[in-house]
């Protein structure tokens, strides 16, 4: 090869292959767009195929192109340009591509190599011109060549050849046989139940379309469009499903198998029975049951029979609750059993079929709430909580038992707990409750006077209650503490009690005096208003009452029945007193009697007379009669005079006996305090530790209350601080052994023995005289009230004596005719001094229990009759001789006065006690003694009243003689005032006395007698009755003749005269009905009331 080839060659070589490479370009952009298209298409076989077979194709065309494109700049070409650039003639440069040999031609060698050299010079210097125009070409190339390779790139990537539908593509021989393979179409189920749906699923490879056919028996096919995805696969949803169902599905000319869908026959329960059978002791009828949502309430025990049938054969079936089954029977498509549920909850019912097909809709269930048969529930309403012993030792109980069902047995259980944590044995009492059903109510007693408890002892009680279960549940009540208070306790609930009612009786008297001033007010403005409002043609006309005086005395009727329940609930207040202060062993006599004393006035001050004039007030409102209203606010307002009068005089009788009780009560806690204390200086001051710290520290504050105890009653006492020494020095020895008992307490804190010994000995030593201390000054208080008796009975004495020798020369006066204004001024000089003797008297007898409050009556009689006298008097016609009559009256009353009050100081100068009380009472069991004595007596004659003799009868009117002796005697202590009892005791006594006058002595006597006896027992103890009562209910008798009473104030001649007309008697009237006797009665009342004086 020449030179000048070389250089051409090596001129168009780069050109060459540059213009090669974009012919590739070109082709691989052709083959990208090809496949890409064929991605588009797939799967469809003959677009993949054709896209294949042109892709081939492109390759094939694009190496013959690119062989082509080196031909286009080879050596013949590129010398062609290089002449044409240098200018030379043609084939100056071409010719030296291919020699011919110099021995065919005759060429010299040498001038060949000298042409090849000039051409190749030639070639050299045309190069770059050449150059020039071969690059033109070449980009022009390369640039159509990355266009349509960019183009084809881009359009494979937009066909997504990663694709699924690209396998088809990539794997054209397997597309080519999957277009031969048939349609697939399958169903998850085959075998479904009615109202269900199936999952169809449809494959076709290669295909993108498919037709899905459906039918039911009977019909036609029903075709379904399918859109396949890049698998060829197509999912349907095909139902409800109400009967068979045939598919199949097809795509172009293949086709799949037919299937079918086969729809069962539903599994349900046809029926179903429920039935409670409740536990037979219960005693109720089934009841039928519904599954729900509600919830069932079953007493435990209760059966539930089951009975049913399904729609399709069972194999099995139970009853549920967690891990809980109860099978039943099952017998081809039914079942039966039951079930007895224990725990509550949801029971549901399980079937299962004989072929698996559960069964539709929701399972039965049954949400049970299992109640318990629950124990009774018991409780103690009275007492209730834990509270203190009666002072009789007699609890009363109310027990409340209840139970759901029935109940069949009640006990009380009790046992003693003693102070020092001992618990005793319990002790169980039945209580009848046979036929009591579902609830009783039952009263019962505790007995604890049997149990041996001490002071401080506890009785804790409970009840117990049984069912009727078959196997009996118990219930029991809260557990109730029964203390019994220790006597120190006892003692302080005293002196707090006797304050509280020392208070209560100040407020009665006090209200009492306000509501008596306003019924006085009432009355004297209604007197007014009847005097103002009378004209003389009126006579026949019915007055009206004004409604405003009748809310006044509707009201002044209210409270006096109000004042006179608390005057009872006071009576009441003070009894409980005196037996809290016997339980705490005060046998103080003194004490006692005032405490009787003042119940025995506050029993007296609430008398039948108020009550009567209450009943006509209350009547005369309800007739709305101002006449009668008038004079019975008038009347009432005499009663209330009365009944200030006896709460004015309990009032300080109370506040004695207040004192008086304090004083025992702290005299007994200061020597119970000073044994303990010598007890401690025994026991623990010797080994002092925390414990025997703790015991001095109570022991201290014990004393810290007796100290405001004996401050509290010289507070009572009201005396001014230079007569308060009597309490000074015990009030300061408590003090000072209290502080000595808390320098005990600390040394034994401190472990230090000696020093625990000397202060527990000085706070004993402080505490030894404060007893007598005490006790002496309650002496001296007592010597003192009975002095100022004494003092007052003889002023009275005194006074008296001198207005009956005034009353006297007024009476003299009178009898010779001298009824001038001097006689006057004269009678009504000694009334004024007979009111000052009266309230001088009633002073006294509300210090001592000896000095009769009758006195007061006499003075009230002479009054009355020196009224009358001076009434006389100024008239305008005087009658001088009934004046001095009158005046003579009033003379005899004083001196019987005169003679009352000295017979009164003489028993007051010989009492003992403060109030006189203790000898009254001692004169009543004096007199308990004498009827005892009486008793036994009759009781021995008794035997031969069947005999007749004079010896018999003889001792029978003796037995009398002292039978009556005793009535006389209890007639004195009635005139004394010394007990209000006295009188009818003494009417007994004297029925008693005629009957064995009479020569009667039975069975009936006996009784009478021994009933007397424990009346006077009841008179003279101090406000207790030692002896119980067997019966504890009150026992009706039928009357006889000897056994018929009249009261009192209805024996003729009680009120000062007899009845103007006479009573019919009980043979009168026992042939009238009660209804008709009660009117008689009322008539001849009528008849007797006395007569309004005209005005």
């Amino acid at each position: 090869m020449t030179d000048t080839a070389l250089r051409l060659r090596r001129l168009g070589s780069p050109h060459a292959r540059a213009r090669a490479g974009a012919v590739l370009l070109t082709s691989a952009g052709v083959v990208l767009a090809l496949a890409g298209a064929g991605l588009a298409l797939a799967p469809r076989v003959a677009p993949v195929l054709l896209a294949w077979l042109l892709i081939v194709g492109v390759v094939g065309v694009a190496l013959w192109v690119a062989r082509r494109a080196r031909r286009i700049v080879g050596p013949p070409v590129v010398g062609r340009l290089v002449e044409a650039a240098a200018g030379t003639r043609a084939g100056s440069v071409v010719g030296l591509l291919a020699p011919p040999p110099a021995a065919t031609t005759g060429a010299s060698p040498e001038l060949l190599r000298l042409a090849d050299q000039r051409a190749a010079v030639v070639v050299t210097r045309a190069a770059p011109a050449v150059q020039r125009v071969l690059a033109r070409g070449t980009r022009d190339w390369l640039l159509a060549g990355a266009v349509a390779a960019l183009l084809g790139a881009a359009v494979f990537v937009a066909a997504s050849p990663a694709a699924g539908r690209a396998a088809a593509f990539w794997h054209p021989f397997r597309t080519l046989a999957d277009a031969r393979s048939p349609v697939r179409l399958s169903v998850d189920r085959t075998t479904v139940r009615r109202g269900d749906s199936v999952t169809v699923t449809v494959e076709v490879p290669a295909a993108t379309r498919a037709t899905l056919w459906t039918r039911r028996p009977g019909e036609p096919w029903t075709p379904a469009p399918l859109t396949l995805d890049s698998l060829g696969r197509a999912v349907r949803r095909v139902g409800p499903l109400e009967s068979d169902l045939y598919l199949r599905a097809s795509s172009g000319t293949r086709r799949s198998l037919e299937r079918r869908v086969t729809v069962q026959l539903p599994a349900f329960i046809a029926a179903l029975q429920l039935t409670a059978r409740y536990p037979a002791y219960l005693s109720h009828p089934d009841e039928p049951l519904v599954p729900g949502a509600d919830t069932i309430a079953i007493p435990e025990g209760t059966t539930i029979l089951t009975s049913g049938a399904a729609s399709v054969p069972l194999a099995a079936a139970a009853w549920h609750h967690g891990s809980r089954r109860a099978s039943l029977s099952v017998s081809g498509t039914g079942f039966m059993g039951r079930v007895e549920p224990t725990v509550s909850g949801a029971w549901g019912l399980e079937l299962a079929t004989v072929d698996g097909t559960p069964l539709e809709g929701s399972a039965p269930e049954l949400l049970l709430r299992v109640i318990p048969d629950s124990a009774p529930v018991v409780t103690l309403p009275v007492p209730g909580r834990d509270t203190m012993l009666p002072l009789t030792l007699k609890q009363p109980l109310v027990i409340d038992a209840r139970d759901d069902h029935g109940l069949t047995r009640l006990q009380v259980v009790s046992w003693r707990a003693s102070q020092t944590g001992k618990v005793g044995e319990a002790v169980r009492e039945s209580l009848d409750v046979s036929g009591a059903g579902e609830r009783a109510i039952v009263q019962a007693e505790i007995d604890a006077e049997r149990r041996g408890l001490l002071p401080g002892d506890t009785l804790r009680i409970r009840a117990e209650a049984w069912d009727n279960a078959p196997v009996p549940h118990v219930g029991r009540s809260a557990e109730i503490a029964l203390r019994l208070p220790s006597l120190e306790e006892l003692r302080a609930a005293t002196r707090a009690a006797t304050r509280d009612v020392a208070t209560a009786a100040d407020s009665i008297a006090e209200a009492q005096r306000d509501l008596g001033t306003r019924t006085g007010d009432l009355a004297q403005q209604r007197s007014r208003d009847a005097a103002g409002s009378r004209r003389p043609g009126d006579a026949g006309r019915d007055a009206t009452l004004p409604f405003q005086a009748t809310e006044r005395a509707q009201a002044v009727a209210r409270e006096q029945e109000a004042l006179q329940e608390r005057v009872r609930e006071l009576s009441r207040a003070v009894e409980q007193i005196a037996r809290a202060a016997q339980a705490a062993g005060l046998d103080d006599t003194a004490f006692q009697a005032r405490l009787r004393e003042v119940q025995e006035l506050l029993q007296r001050a609430v008398t039948p007379e108020l009550a009567a004039r209450l009943r006509e007030l209350q009547e005369a409102l309800l007739r709305l009669d101002p006449e009668a209203m008038r004079r019975a606010l008038e009347r009432l307002a005499e009663a209330q005079q009365q009944l200030r009068a006896e709460l004015e005089r309990s009032q300080e009788l109370f506040r004695r006996a207040a004192v008086e009780g304090a004083l025992a009560t702290l005299a007994a806690d200061a020597e119970d305090l000073k044994r303990r204390q010598a007890e401690w200086n025994q026991a623990d001051a010797p080994h002092p530790d925390s414990a025997a710290a703790a015991r001095q520290r109570a022991l201290a504050e014990r004393a810290d209350s007796l100290t405001s105890g004996i401050e509290r009653v010289a507070t009572d006492l009201g005396a001014p601080p230079p007569q308060a020494g009597a309490l000074a020095q015990p009030r300061q020895a408590a003090r000072d052994a209290g502080a000595a008992m808390q320098r005990a307490a600390q040394s034994a804190d401190l472990g230090q023995a000696p020093a625990a010994e000397q202060a527990g000995s000085e706070a004993e030593n402080r505490l030894a005289g404060v007893p007598e201390a005490l006790r002496g000054r309650r002496d001296s208080l007592a010597r003192e009230w009975r002095g100022e008796t004494l003092a007052a009975l003889d002023r009275a004495l005194s006074e008296t004596a001198a207005l009956a020798e005034r009353q006297q020369r007024v009476a003299e006066a009178l009898r010779r005719g001298e009824t001038g204004a001097a006689t006057r001024a004269q009678q009504a000089s000694v009334e004024e001094g007979t009111d000052a003797v009266a309230r001088q008297i009633r002073d006294a007898a509300g210090r001592h229990a000896l000095v009769s409050p009758q006195l007061d009556a006499a003075l009230g009689y002479a009054r009355r009759q020196m009224e009358a006298a001076r009434g006389q008097l100024e008239e305008a016609d005087p009658n001088p001789s009934e004046a001095a009559g009158l005046a003579e009256d009033a003379v005899d009353a004083l001196n019987a006065t005169a003679l009352a009050l000295a017979r009164s100081r003489s028993r007051v100068a010989g009492a003992q006690s403060g109030s006189g009380f203790a000898e009254a009472v001692e004169q009543l069991a004096r007199l308990a003694r004498d009827q005892q004595g009486l008793n036994a007596q009759a009781q021995g004659l008794l035997p031969m009243m069947g005999a007749s003799g004079e010896a018999v009868a003889q001792q029978l009117r003796a037995l009398a003689a002292r039978q009556r002796a005793l009535a006389e005697q209890l007639e004195r202590v009635q005139a004394g005032g010394a007990s209000s009892a006295a009188g009818p005791l003494a009417q007994e006594a004297k029925e008693l006395a005629r009957q064995l006058e009479a020569g009667r002595l039975d069975r009936q006597t006996i009784e009478r007698q021994q009933r007397l006896y424990h009346r006077l027992l009841d008179a003279g103890r101090t406000l207790s009755n030692d002896e119980p009562d067997e019966n504890k209910e009150r026992v009706s008798r039928a009357a006889t003749g000897d056994s018929v009473h009249l009261p009192a104030v209805l024996k003729p001649g009680a009120t000062g005269a007899g009845p103007r007309i006479r009573y019919p008697t009980w043979e009168e009237l026992q042939g009238l009905t009660p209804e008709q006797r009660r009117l008689v009665l009322e008539y001849f009342k009528r008849l007797n009331a006395p007569q309004a004086q005209p005005r």
